[in-house]
C-alpha cells in the first residue's frame, strides 16, 4: 500500500472516529465542569478518545505495526477530543447553576458542597508591590461564587479558587483567606507583569533618578518630594519603580521635568504621608442605581492621574472638589461630584477634561 493511500485511510478513519469521540467527550466535559467547576483534563479526554480505537484491536495494533496512516489517525482523533473538552467547558459556563445546587445540596442531611463567595469590588484589594488590576475587572469578580467539595481542606479550597482566578480571569496572582465558615476574610489580587510602559499615561515619561540619600523600604506608589543637587525639586511625585541596591528611583513626569533634571543627581528623597495629601473626612454618595456608598477620595485621585493629571494638580483638584461638596446635604449624587471634577479640569486643561469625560462616562460605580 502506498504512503498516500495509507495516509488517506488514516485520515478518514481518524475523522470518523473523531466525530463520535467529539460528541461523547463534549458531554463528559460539560457534566464534569458543571458539577466540579473544574475543566476536564485534556489528557483524560484524549484517553477517552483513544478508547474508541479499541485497546487490543485498534490502538495496540497500531503500536505493534506503526504506520503513517496510524499516526495520522491517532493525531486527528486526539485533536477532536481536545476540541470536545474545550467545547464542553464553554457550554457548561453558559448553563444556569441553580439546578446543580438542587442535586448536590443534601447528603446525609448536610451539604456535600460549600460555596465560596468573593467580596464586593471595594473589598478586593491590590497586592503590595505588584501591578494593579483595573477596577472593571474587580467589579467583574465581585460577588462571584465558587462551588467546591466540602471534604477538601481549607488550604486546597484556597488553591482551587486562586487557580480559577488566575486561569479564567488572567490575573497575575491572588491572596485569599477564609474563616471557619468558608467566608472570605481577605482577598488581594495583582495583574500580570506587563512592563513599566503599561502604567505610564500617554503624555508622561518614566524618568530614572540616581539618589544620594533615600529612605529604606521605598516601594512603587509612595508619594515623595525629591531635592536635587542644583537646588531644583520635584514636589509630591508618585514612585513607579525602586531599585534600592543601585539607589535609583523612577518617577512619572512630563517632558519639561526631564529637561530640568537630566543628568542631575538627587541629594535627598523625602517620603510624604498619604494622609497629608487627601481629605481626611468621609462622605456618603448616591449612585444612579440608588445604592448608598462611602466615597473614597483615593479613587478620584487615582482616576485623575490615570488620564494624565500630574500629582500636584490632582491633589489640588481633589481638595477644591472637597471644598465644594463638604457643605452639601448627604448622600451626594455621584453625578454632582463628577461634574465638579470636570469643571476643575476645564479650568486647568480642557484636553484632559475631555479625556476624563470619556474615561468615566460609562462607569457604573464611582465614575472618577
Amino acid at each position: 500500500m502506498s504512503v498516500v493511500v495509507d495516509s488517506l485511510l488514516g485520515a478518514v478513519s481518524g475523522i470518523t472516529s473523531g466525530i463520535t469521540a467529539f460528541f461523547i467527550v463534549t458531554v463528559l466535559s460539560m457534566i464534569y465542569k458543571y458539577f466540579t467547576n473544574e475543566r476536564l483534563s485534556f489528557i483524560i479526554g484524549i484517553l477517552f478518545g483513544l478508547g474508541f480505537l479499541g485497546i487490543s484491536g485498534g490502538l495496540l495494533a497500531i503500536l505493534d505495526q506503526p504506520s503513517i496512516g496510524g499516526v495520522i489517525e491517532v493525531a486527528i482523533l486526539s485533536l477532536f477530543t481536545i476540541w470536545g473538552v474545550t467545547t464542553g467547558d464553554k457550554i457548561s459556563d453558559k448553563l444556569p447553576r441553580k439546578s446543580a445546587a438542587a442535586l448536590i445540596g443534601i447528603t446525609r442531611g448536610k451539604p456535600a458542597y460549600v460555596k465560596i463567595k468573593l467580596p464586593d469590588a471595594k473589598l478586593i484589594y491590590d497586592m503590595t508591590g505588584q501591578p494593579r488590576v483595573i477596577d472593571s475587572l474587580k467589579e467583574e469578580l465581585a460577588l462571584r461564587e465558587f462551588t467546591l467539595p466540602k471534604d477538601l481542606s481549607q488550604e486546597e479550597m484556597i488553591k482551587r479558587v486562586r487557580r480559577r482566578l488566575i486561569t479564567d480571569w488572567g490575573i497575575g496572582d491572588a491572596e485569599l483567606e477564609l474563616d471557619q465558615d468558608y467566608k472570605v476574610t481577605h482577598l488581594a489580587i495583582a495583574a500580570k507583569t506587563r512592563g513599566l510602559s503599561m502604567t505610564i499615561p500617554s503624555d508622561c515619561l518614566g524618568i530614572p533618578i540616581m539618589c544620594e540619600v533615600m529612605p529604606s523600604n521605598l516601594s512603587p506608589g509612595d508619594i515623595v518630594t525629591i531635592y536635587f543637587e542644583n537646588n531644583e525639586s520635584l514636589e509630591r511625585c508618585e514612585l513607579i519603580g525602586v531599585d534600592e541596591t543601585r539607589k535609583v528611583i523612577t518617577v512619572c513626569a512630563n517632558q519639561s521635568v526631564l529637561k530640568r533634571i537630566r543628568g542631575i543627581k538627587a541629594s535627598l528623597v523625602v517620603v510624604l504621608p498619604s494622609a497629608s495629601v487627601l481629605p481626611s473626612f468621609t462622605i456618603s454618595v448616591k449612585q444612579g442605581s440608588g445604592e448608598i456608598e462611602e466615597f473614597q477620595f483615593e479613587r478620584m485621585l487615582s482616576r485623575l492621574k490615570r488620564v494624565g493629571v500630574t500629582d500636584e494638580l490632582a491633589i489640588k483638584i481633589v481638595n477644591n472638589v472637597q471644598a465644594k461638596i463638604d457643605k452639601m446635604e448627604q448622600p451626594i449624587p455621584t453625578k454632582i461630584i463628577r461634574n465638579a471634577v470636570v469643571a476643575e479640569l476645564k479650568k486647568k486643561d480642557p484636553i484632559i477634561a475631555k479625556r476624563y469625560i470619556r474615561e468615566t462616562e460609562n462607569r457604573k460605580f464611582f465614575p472618577f
